[in-house]
């Protein structure tokens, strides 16, 4: 587990005419995988560090509170709420997102993954129709076949075990070593078979048998490894898990909620979409059902109506005194740098159910080094791209009813 070291952070031009404090300093590790080794089991296109709900979790709220995160991605705040000792509400406008977010807090154990995968037949015939067009670049015609009878199996019966499964597949998808189903492709992103035909052609490499069974063991026995406790299974069962639209938590009871902690999307710098087709297609999740209401909007306009909608919600939601940390970056924009956190902290003003306020409580800017993940897509230290985490700590309160 991450070491914990004394928190030093300096106040960001104390003079500025504003209400409340911006706070700089490196909140929590730039080094890589010191938390939980079911954190990192899966990539996912601009997740964040399990360090950064950690730190939220453990200073903006108690054991026992409910964590919500409407943005859940892969699953990082949730599992961390779970470990940390409290429950979690995950729910995203993406299927994919909550398959793997409530497989990573359900975690089941290695010889029950085992005894599953002896019950699969990975020798059935299948129909390859779609193989050469698509999937052919990526995949040894055997490979593709245990994965077409494995999706199968999964799918008739998505049980605990099976949910933890396919966890693990998808995780083993497309990948740079051998112990991905795939040959030699790009690990966080999955990308189009022409693209990976020319990857194929660069490296001289044909598609080899990769047998699916025991990656997925090898890959699981990793990811288990740090362990469990008692407390993290009695408070993961009270868990709750929603395919839901971040502005539109009807579902979600008013004050019911101690503490937000996510991240919405940078306006149109990631495309969620299509940078995960072949899990999509794993899961069986058609694109055309959700994609609609998944903003990448390069307009500014549109992306603050957005998180004004938003924050809305947040407000309800929230109990009287809890706390919404709403987590962005800087972008570029229009040949202009946009500070997300200054957006965000002025659409919180204006956000409101009616009875519940959000005031911003302080920004914390988390600003360090970046490692070979962020370097992988040409971000410059400081100089490109989305230098820092930019957390908006904002508070709920009840509205001041007027004496009549």
């Amino acid at each position: 587990m991450a070491k914990r070291t004394t928190l030093k952070l300096v106040e960001e031009n104390p003079d500025a005419n504003r209400e409340y404090r911006r706070l700089v300093g490196e909140l929590w590790t730039a080094q890589q995988r010191q938390m939980h080794s079911l954190h990192y089991v899966v990539s996912y296109r601009a997740s964040f560090k399990p360090e950064l709900p950690d730190f939220c979790i453990r200073r903006y709220s108690e054991k026992g509170a409910v964590v919500l995160d409407p943005f859940c991605g892969r699953g990082t705040t949730p599992l961390q709420a779970n470990l940390l000792g409290r429950v979690s509400i995950a729910s995203d406008v993406n299927p994919l997102a909550v398959r793997l977010a409530r497989a990573k807090t359900e975690p089941v154990g290695l010889d029950e993954i085992v005894l599953r995968l002896n019950e699969v037949d990975f020798r059935r015939p299948v129909d390859l129709g779609a193989y050469k067009d698509t999937f052919a670049p990526f995949y040894h015609p055997d490979t593709y076949r245990e994965l077409i009878n494995l999706r199968s199996f999964v799918a008739r019966d998505p049980d605990r075990v099976n949910r933890f499964i396919e966890l693990i597949a998808i995780s083993r998808l497309h990948g740079h070593s051998p112990g991905f189903f795939s040959v030699y492709s790009f690990p966080q992103i999955s990308i189009p078979p022409q693209n990976q035909r020319q990857i194929n052609i660069k490296r001289g490499q044909v598609p080899e048998y990769r047998a699916v069974a025991p990656r997925i063991i090898k890959k699981a026995a990793h990811a288990l490894r740090d362990g469990f406790t008692s407390e993290f299974f009695s408070v993961s069962s009270a868990n709750a898990y929603r395919v839901s639209d971040a502005r539109k938590l009807d579902w979600l009871a008013s004050n019911s909620v101690d503490l937000i902690v996510t991240s919405p999307p940078f306006l149109d710098k990631v495309d969620y979409v299509t940078d995960n087709w072949l899990e999509n297609w794993f899961i069986g999740s058609t694109p055309d059902t959700f994609a609609k209401n998944v903003v990448m909007s390069s307009s500014l306009d549109a992306w603050q109506e957005f998180i004004r909608d938003a924050l809305a919600e947040f407000a309800r939601v929230l109990k009287p005194g809890g706390y919404a940390v709403v987590e962005v970056g800087e972008v570029e924009s229009g040949g202009n740098m946009l500070f997300l956190d200054e957006v965000v902290a002025e659409e919180a003003t204006k956000a409101s159910d009616g009875e519940t306020r959000l005031n911003v409580h302080e920004v914390l800017i988390n600003k360090q080094n970046f490692t070979k993940l962020a370097n992988c897509f040409n971000v410059d230290n400081n100089r490109k791209g989305t230098n820092t985490n930019r957390l908006v700590v904002l508070k709920a309160s009840r509205r001041r009813q007027r004496r009549r």
